[in-house]
């Protein structure tokens, strides 16, 4: 018999969200003040509002490559990602709840990132290596959120069906209300306590939810 599979959204419930928000929002306006010769708020605010005017309906958004060409900055997307791989950080608990879960359950990363951003955070501590998929809503299904169907074609990837899956993430309606919408047992993690922890399925922290899944 197969064991159960688990999914895990990867910013904000397995990886802190602050390199992310390094990337675009301190070492992009850093590379145009340098080029263009002006201080780094100022850059800051140019950058925000061309990000603005593509939007975040837009895929083009959510990729490095496209803002490195677009600005003209002589720097690859991967030397970018690499350089600073050493702002990732795991929430401390983990390690812990995946070494737990890996023994009883099939683990799988469902993330909105691209595989790129995606590549960098699980090489931190060989993360890598609980994994037996790693599915990105942007690099393999050019959707930039995931909805229903993004769990849909993940389900059918893996060739299970929607309610043998279990699925935990920080974003209410992202990680629990879509995945729900098909079947999906999913989980809130709710890291900051504003919605009602009597709630079977939300959970303050990974080690929670582990010991209600096994």
């Amino acid at each position: 018999m197969s064991k159960p599979t688990v999914s895990f959204d990867l910013d904000g419930t397995l990886v802190r969200p602050e390199y992310n928000e390094f990337i675009w929002f301190r070492e992009i306006p850093s590379l145009y003040a340098e080029k263009f010769g002006i201080s780094f708020d100022e850059a800051r605010q140019k950058i925000r509002k061309e990000y603005e005017k593509v939007g975040e309906n837009d895929i083009r958004w959510y990729s490095l490559d496209y803002w490195l060409k677009y600005f003209g900055f002589k720097v690859t997307e991967k030397e970018i990602l690499e350089k600073y791989a050493d702002k990732v950080e795991l929430y401390p608990e983990v390690i812990p709840a995946l070494e737990l879960l890996r023994k009883t359950h099939t683990l799988v990363v469902a993330s909105a990132m691209s595989h790129s951003f995606i590549k960098v955070k699980l090489k931190k501590y060989h993360l890598s290596s609980y994994f037996k998929g790693i599915f990105s809503s942007l690099s393999d299904f050019g959707m930039i959120k995931k909805r229903k169907q993004f769990y849909q074609k993940m389900c059918q990837e893996m060739q299970i069906s929607p309610p043998d899956l279990i699925h935990i993430g920080d974003n209410y309606e992202a990680d629990y209300l879509a995945p729900r919408e098909i079947g999906i047992k999913a989980f809130f993690l709710d890291r900051v306590n504003y919605r009602d922890s009597t709630d079977f399925y939300t959970v303050h922290n990974l080690e929670e939810f582990a010991r209600k899944i096994i």
